[in-house]
């Protein structure tokens, strides 16, 4: 008879990102000057990056005028 020790899974809320997920957020954020990244988390769990950037342009004609 084997009684060994039955571990359950850790809860979600608990658990710490893994390599991919990381990887995904950053590579969101991978050159972005301007803008946002929305990390979209369930029961602990990363489900959806949403990534919105802006882009100023005016600025790049306010540059091109003075100079």
């Amino acid at each position: 008879m084997n009684h060994s020790p039955q571990t359950s899974p850790a809860p979600a809320a608990s658990r710490m990102p893994t390599d991919d997920e990381l990887r995904e957020v950053a590579a969101s954020l991978r050159g972005m000057r301007f803008g946002s990244v929305t990390i979209v988390v369930q029961d602990g769990v990363i489900i959806q990056i949403d990534k919105t950037e802006k882009r100023r342009l005016r600025n790049r004609r306010d540059a091109q005028e003075n100079g």
